[in-house]
C-alpha cells in the first residue's frame, strides 16, 4: 500500500516552502501537539529547521530550513532584513491614504503585544491598497522588520483593522484575513522566491458577500494547498470537515458525499449552492441527511446532483473500495481512518490479523495486501461481509482462500469463543460503533469495554499488537487511556502512539472525533 494522499511542499536550495494553512501553529506549542513543522518533518521523515514564524491564525508562505547551516543563514538573512516578505489582508474600514509607511515601537506587556510612538520605533510597514472586493478593501502589507504582530498592530493604528482580528480591533469575521503571500531572499548566490496562490478572499469579491459559500470555498482550498486534491480525482479524503457545523462533505472518487446534520431538509439555496460546486469541481453529489426521521417511511433522506448510481468504485492510497448509496448512513469507508489502515498495512505482513467489527473490510484488505499471514474478518452482517468479499476481488485478493476468514458473528461472543479455542492473533483491529444491536443483544461500547478489551487481549500474541478506534462523543483520547486501568490489572502492555490524524480532519490542538491507542502485549 503506498501512499499517494501526500502533503505538498517546494524544495529549493536549502530550503522546504509549505504554504500554510491558517490555524496551525508553526512549531509545536505544548508537549504532544504537533505545530507545522512537526506534521511535515513527520510527512517527509526528515529534520527541519524553523528560521520564522507565522502567527497561528495566518496562513501562507512558510519557509523551513533543511540543515542547521542552512537555518543559520536564513535567520541571518531574516535578522538582517535581508529577506523580501509580502503580505495581503482585508479590511472593512475605509483608509485615508492609499500607500503609507508606519513605524513604532512593539513590545510585550501583561502577555500582549503592544505599539507605541512613544519610545524609539523598532519596526516598519508599507502598505498598499490594491482594491475593492464588495464591501471589503484587500491590502499589501509589507513588513522591512519582524516584530511579534506587527502588521496586525499597524493596521490597527492607521484605521484599517484586518477582518476578523479581535485582537487588534478587527470586526467579527469567520477567520483572520491576514495571509502571507511571497518570500524572497538569496541564499549563497542564488535567487529564491516563494509565492502562494491567492486566498479566496483575496479574488472574489461577491464570494465574500456569501460567508457559507467563502467558508467552503477556503475548506477546498486548505486541503489543495495540503495535498493539491483536485489532482487526486480518483481518491477519497474530506473536504470539508468542522468549518460548518451543519455538514460535513467528504470525496469518494468521482463523488461527494454529504453527511447533512440539520433538522431541516436542504433548502433550495443549499441545493443551488452544491450544484455549483458540483459544476466547479466536476463531481457528482449525494447529499445524505443523518438524523432520525421517526418513522414516517416515506421520509427523503437521500439527494442527488448529477447522474448518480447507487454503486461506484474509488480509491484511497491506490487501493480500491466499493461504495454504495443505498446501505445505511456512509457509502462504505469511514475516511478518518486513512491514517490508521496505513499503519495496519506496515505492520499486517506475515502476521494473524483479526478484524473486528469489520464493516466493509478496508482493514482486512490493506492486511491480506501487505502479506499477512491469515486474515479473519467479524461482522454482526452478512451484508457487511458480502460487501467485504467485493472489496477483496476488486483488490485481485480471492476471498476464497484458505488463509482468509469471513465470519458473521457478534464479536464479543466469537472473541470468547477463539479463547476457549486458545487461537491467537498477532495484530487485532477493534474498531467498534458506539451502540449497536443484534439478535444476540444490545452493545454499548460504555458498558462493553471492559470485557471487549479483554478477551481481545487474551486473544493477542505475545509482542501482539491491538489497535483500538472509537468515535464514541462523552470520551476524549485522555478517557480512552484511563478507561485501561481495568486491563492494566489483568495483562503487561505498552501503550504506542497511535497514527496522527490527517490534518484534512482535526487541526493538531483540537480534540478528534476518532479517538485510536495502539498496545503491545509484553
Amino acid at each position: 500500500m503506498t501512499r499517494t494522499i501526500k502533503l505538498r511542499y517546494t524544495e529549493t536550495t536549502g530550503c522546504i516552502f509549505v504554504d500554510k494553512i491558517a490555524g496551525l501553529n508553526t512549531h509545536t506549542p505544548e508537549h504532544g501537539q504537533r505545530g507545522c513543522v512537526e506534521v511535515y518533518e513527520e510527512e517527509l521523515d526528515r529534520k527541519l529547521f524553523v528560521v520564522h514564524r507565522l502567527d497561528k491564525a495566518t496562513s501562507g508562505a512558510l519557509c523551513f530550513a533543511k540543515t542547521s547551516e542552512d537555518a543559520a543563514e536564513i535567520s541571518r538573512l531574516f535578522e538582517q532584513h535581508l529577506v523580501s516578505k509580502k503580505y495581503l489582508f482585508l479590511t472593512d474600514k475605509p483608509a485615508g491614504s492609499l500607500e503609507f509607511t508606519y513605524q513604532s515601537h512593539i513590545e510585550k506587556e501583561k502577555n500582549k503585544f503592544v505599539s507605541t510612538k512613544d519610545k524609539d520605533p523598532n519596526s516598519k510597514t508599507t502598505f498598499r491598497w490594491i482594491k475593492a472586493l464588495g464591501r471589503f478593501q484587500l491590502w499589501e502589507a509589507i513588513p522591512h522588520t519582524g516584530k511579534p504582530h506587527q502588521i496586525r498592530l499597524h493596521a490597527e493604528a492607521k484605521g484599517i483593522p484586518i477582518l476578523g482580528d479581535s485582537e487588534h480591533g478587527g470586526s467579527r469575521f469567520y477567520r483572520l484575513c491576514l495571509h502571507s503571500h511571497s518570500l524572497e531572499f538569496t541564499l549563497r548566490g542564488e535567487p529564491i522566491k516563494f509565492e502562494t496562490d491567492l486566498p479566496v478572499w483575496a479574488k472574489d469579491g461577491e464570494l465574500n458577500e456569501h460567508e457559507e459559500d467563502l467558508i467552503l470555498a477556503e475548506a477546498f482550498q486548505r486541503r489543495e494547498r495540503l495535498y493539491k486534491f483536485t489532482e487526486l480525482k480518483d481518491e477519497c479524503l474530506r473536504l470539508s470537515h468542522r468549518e460548518l457545523d451543519t455538514y460535513r462533505i467528504d470525496q469518494y472518487g468521482e463523488y461527494l458525499w454529504v453527511y447533512w446534520y440539520k433538522e431541516e431538509d436542504p433548502s433550495v439555496p443549499d441545493l443551488l449552492r452544491f450544484e455549483r460546486i458540483s459544476k466547479k469541481l466536476k463531481k457528482k453529489i449525494l447529499i445524505r441527511k443523518m438524523l432520525n426521521r421517526g418513522d414516517d417511511p416515506n421520509a427523503e433522506l437521500l439527494w442527488t446532483i448529477g447522474q448518480t448510481q447507487t454503486s461506484w468504485v474509488a480509491k484511497e492510497n491506490n487501493v480500491k473500495y466499493e461504495l454504495r448509496s443505498d446501505t445505511g448512513l456512509s457509502p462504505g469507508l469511514f475516511l478518518d481512518q486513512r491514517e490508521n489502515r496505513l499503519w495496519v498495512s506496515e505492520h499486517a505482513q506475515d502476521r494473524r490479523v483479526l478484524n473486528l467489527f469489520s464493516y466493509t473490510s478496508g482493514f482486512s484488505v490493506v492486511s491480506a495486501m501487505a502479506g499477512a499471514e491469515e486474515v479473519c474478518t467479524v461482522d454482526v452482517s452478512s451484508n457487511f461481509l458480502d460487501w467485504s468479499k467485493r472489496n477483496f476481488i476488486l483488490n485481485g485478493l480471492d476471498p476464497e482462500h484458505e488463509k482468509y476468514e469471513f465470519w458473521n458473528s457478534d464479536c464479543i461472543l466469537f472473541l470468547k469463543g477463539t479463547v476457549r479455542r486458545k487461537r491467537k492473533f498477532g495484530l487485532i483491529i477493534c474498531d467498534p460503533p458506539s451502540f449497536g444491536r443484534s439478535k444476540n443483544g444490545v452493545f454499548s461500547i460504555s458498558k462493553n469495554f471492559d470485557e471487549l478489551l479483554i478477551n481481545a487481549m487474551y486473544c493477542l500474541e505475545k509482542n501482539g499488537l491491538l489497535l483500538f478506534c472509537t468515535n464514541y462523543e462523552k470520551w476524549t483520547s485522555g478517557d480512552l487511556h484511563l478507561r485501561l486501568e481495568k486491563l492494566k490489572r489483568e495483562f503487561s502492555f505498552k501503550i504506542l502512539p497511535a497514527p496522527s490524524q490527517g490534518i484534512d480532519f482535526e487541526l493538531p490542538d483540537q480534540e478528534p472525533l476518532m479517538k485510536s491507542i495502539i498496545l503491545r502485549k509484553n
